[in-house]
C-alpha cells in the first residue's frame, strides 16, 4: 500500500487546481451566473494525478428544464472561449460541457440550487450539498484516498454502468460512518448481503446488495451501482488485505475447459453510459437464451470503446448438441391427448409413463443460435456490422485481454 504522501497532491499542485477553478468561476460569474466547484478536488479527498474539475453552474429553482440546458450550454461555450480552448456537449440527465484547461478535464454542469431537505429538480442537484456535507463533517480525507486507491487497484472504482462500483461519494460516506480505511476494512469483512449503513435515518427501504442512506438526501442509497460481483471482490480482498497486508495482485487466466466466442460490432462514437448499459443488456439477454436452449455458459463478459468496436465475450461448456432433440408427450393414462400425440410424431417410445418422440433440433450449434439473436439486437447494436470470433481469433480481441485478468491470487 502506498504512502500517503504518495497518494496527495503537493500543496503546490492544491494551489494550482485551486486556482484554475477560481479563475473558472470568475469568468462565469462575469456572466452573471453563480457557480461553485464540487467533487473531490473541492472536498481534498482527491488522489494526486487526478485532473478532474466539477464545476456546477447554479440556476434559481423557477428556471424552466429547457432554459438551464440552453443557457449551462451557452455559458460552456463562454468559458470555452475566454481561455482559448475547444468544448465539447455530452450528455447525461440533461447536456453538459466538457473541455481541457491547463491540463485538466473540466466538466460545466448546470443544475439547480436547492437547500438540505428540498426535493430534487435534477439528479445533479445534490452533488454541490453532498460538497458542503463533506466539507463540515469530514475530519480525516486522507483516509478516503487511502480507501480510493485500495478500490481503484482492486477494480471496485467508479459508481458508472461500465464498473458497477464505489462512487468517490461512497467512499468518503464509508470513511465518515466508520472513521478510517483501516476500520471499513475490517467492517468490510464481515458484510452480508444487504448490509446496512445509515449516518442519518433512511426513508425507504431498499433490496440493494449494499445499502448506505445519503445523508443529504435519505430516500436515496448511495450504493444503488453497486452489483453483488463487486460488493464480494470487495469484501474477499478486504479480508485478504487484512490478512497479509497487500493488495492482492491479478492472476493471469490458465487454459479453461470450453469454447471462446467473441461478437464484434463496428460502432460509431457513442455516449458512453448508454452503449454499456445496452452492451450489457444484450449479454445477459445472449446468456438466457443460449441456457435455454441447452448451451452452458461458463462466463461471460462486455467491452467497448465507444468509439469503433463493441464487444461480447462468451465461454461455453457446451456449444454444439446432437442434431435431434427429445419431445415429451402426455402419460400413457391420458388416452385422449395420447392418441393426438401419436397422430402428430408417429414414431413415439414409452419411456416411463410417457411416451417421447425425437425433434430436429432448430439449433444444433451456439453460433448457430447466435447469428440468429444477434439480428434482434438492443437499439444502438441494430444495423451494426458484426463478425463473430471462435478461439484463436477471439483470444486476440480486447474483451478477452480484460477477461482473462478478472481473476484475483487469494492465499489459503
Amino acid at each position: 500500500m502506498k504512502k500517503i504522501s504518495e497518494l496527495k497532491s503537493s500543496p503546490a499542485e492544491r494551489a494550482k487546481e485551486l486556482k484554475l477553478s477560481e479563475d473558472i468561476i470568475r469568468v462565469i460569474n462575469g456572466l452573471g451566473h453563480d457557480a461553485i466547484l464540487a467533487g473531490s478536488i473541492a472536498k481534498d479527498t482527491c488522489l494526486k494525478g487526478d485532473k478532474d474539475l466539477d464545476i456546477f453552474v447554479l440556476f434559481d429553482k423557477g428556471a424552466p428544464r429547457k432554459q438551464l440546458e440552453k443557457v449551462g450550454l451557452e455559458i460552456g461555450r463562454e468559458v470555452a472561449k475566454a481561455f482559448g480552448v475547444k468544448s465539447h456537449t455530452h450528455y447525461a440527465e440533461h447536456p453538459y460541457t466538457k473541455m481541457k484547461i491547463r491540463g485538466y478535464d473540466i466538466d460545466l454542469v448546470p443544475c439547480y440550487k436547492i437547500r438540505k431537505g428540498e426535493k430534487i429538480i435534477s439528479a445533479v442537484d445534490r452533488s454541490p450539498l453532498h460538497t458542503e456535507y463533506m466539507l463540515a463533517n469530514l475530519k480525516n480525507p486522507d483516509e478516503v484516498r487511502l480507501l480510493k486507491y485500495f478500490a481503484k487497484r482492486i477494480g471496485v472504482y467508479g459508481a458508472e454502468v461500465e464498473t458497477h462500483g464505489f462512487s468517490g461519494y461512497l467512499c468518503e460516506l464509508l470513511v465518515l460512518h466508520y472513521g478510517s480505511f483501516q476500520r471499513v476494512l475490517e467492517a468490510a469483512s464481515d458484510w452480508k448481503y444487504g448490509e446496512h449503513i445509515e449516518i442519518v435515518k433512511g426513508k425507504r427501504k431498499f433490496s440493494d446488495p449494499l445499502v448506505v442512506i445519503d445523508p443529504v438526501d435519505p430516500e436515496r442509497n448511495v450504493a444503488a451501482a453497486v452489483s453483488e460481483q463487486k460488493l464480494c471482490e470487495f469484501i474477499m480482498l478486504a479480508r485478504e488485505y487484512l490478512k497479509t497486508r497487500k493488495i492482492a495482485e491479478r492472476a493471469t487466466l490458465l487454459p479453461r475447459r470450453g469454447k471462446v466466442f467473441v461478437i464484434e460490432w463496428k460502432i460509431g462514437e457513442e455516449n458512453e453510459e448508454i452503449i454499456w448499459s445496452q452492451l450489457q443488456r444484450f449479454e445477459k439477454k445472449l446468456v438466457k437464451k443460449l441456457h435455454e436452449r441447452e448451451f452452458k455458459v461458463i462466463d461471460s463478459w462486455s467491452w467497448t470503446d465507444s468509439k469503433a468496436k463493441a464487444q461480447i465475450l462468451l465461454e461455453l461448456e457446451v456449444w454444439q448438441l446432437p442434431p435431434v432433440n427429445d419431445h415429451w408427450g402426455p402419460t400413457v393414462y391420458d388416452r385422449e391427448h395420447i392418441e393426438k400425440f401419436i397422430k402428430k410424431y408417429r414414431k413415439a417410445i414409452v419411456r416411463g409413463n410417457k411416451v417421447v418422440t425425437e425433434r430436429k433440433r432448430e439449433y444444433p450449434t451456439a453460433k448457430a443460435l447466435l447469428k440468429e439473436l444477434i439480428k434482434q439486437p438492443v437499439t444502438h447494436l441494430k444495423r451494426k456490422k458484426f463478425t463473430i470470433l471462435e478461439d484463436a481469433k477471439a483470444k486476440k480481441t480486447e474483451a478477452w485481454k480484460e477477461y482473462r485478468r478478472k481473476f484475483w491470487r487469494l492465499h489459503a
